[in-house]
């Protein structure tokens, strides 16, 4: 049975010695009641990772004797997923499956057709609870890093984001002409852009293609928003990491 991992906060290790924050330490003592003595691992979510033993379980929960772990193989890829807010819980399992399936960065979307606004007093506590169950999801998949999760922008403001220029920038767009292939030509940067339950209005559509995007549909079957961006995540990450595949010569 691998050894139960918990978060640990990179600023919380000093001296081979980590002190566990207080939900990761009651998650440890009243839920998996593991006891001093026992081995377990940290991740940092920044990329590095620990084995230690359980020195104490009182007040505060102290992993010791912290040994590094061979780190993964960074895929040396970005997938960026931009997706619309849906219901919470539909959003919520995008991100937690997402994060399983390796996106780097979380972009929530608020478009025309956006069924789930978010009032303002609330987007820091929503975050919040977003990074929380990312953090949930990079432990369950052994995942190293978390993926950076933005607090919400309007779909205008990411046209005009600078930042993802250089992305090979795609939008998932029922009524496009063109189907995404499993050859489709991409570079190491790649922004997916998925649209709410209501889909994209068509001004949003052509506005996405003046900007650089190039609009791919996923066939003529109909998908829920959710369902929508699984589908092009795993499709997008086979890409991105079968093109980093040593070519075997014979």
């Amino acid at each position: 049975m691998p050894r139960r991992r918990f978060f640990i906060p990179k600023d919380q290790i000093r001296g081979g010695t980590a002190i566990l924050t207080p939900d990761q330490a009651h998650h440890l003592r009243t839920v998996l009641r593991l006891g001093a003595g026992e081995e377990v691992e940290l991740f940092d979510g920044e990329g590095s990772a620990y084995s230690g033993r359980i020195e104490s379980q009182d007040a505060e929960v102290r992993i010791g004797g912290l040994a590094p772990l061979e780190p993964a193989n960074s895929p040396g890829t970005t997938l960026v997923l931009a997706a619309a807010i849906i219901k919470p819980d539909r959003f919520e399992w995008i991100l937690q499956k997402g994060t399983e399936l390796g996106v780097s960065r979380f972009l929530p979307l608020v478009t025309r057709f956006t069924a789930g606004h978010i009032h303002t007093a609330r987007v820091a506590s929503k975050v919040q609870r977003w990074q929380r169950i990312v953090r949930e999801a990079c432990k369950q998949s052994r995942r190293l890093t978390m993926p950076d999760i933005q607090t919400p922008m309007t779909f205008d403001r990411l046209l005009a984001d600078q930042e993802y220029f250089t992305c090979s920038r795609i939008m998932l767009y029922e009524q496009a002409p063109e189907r995404l292939k499993s050859d489709a030509d991409v570079g190491d940067r790649v922004l997916l852009c998925v649209g709410p339950e209501g889909g994209w209005d068509a001004g949003e559509a052509e506005a996405a293609a003046l900007a650089g995007f190039r609009l791919v549909n996923l066939g003529s079957g109909i998908l829920r928003a959710e369902t929508a961006c699984l589908a092009a995540i795993a499709i997008f990450r086979f890409l991105l990491e079968d093109r980093q595949r040593p070519v075997k010569e014979y």
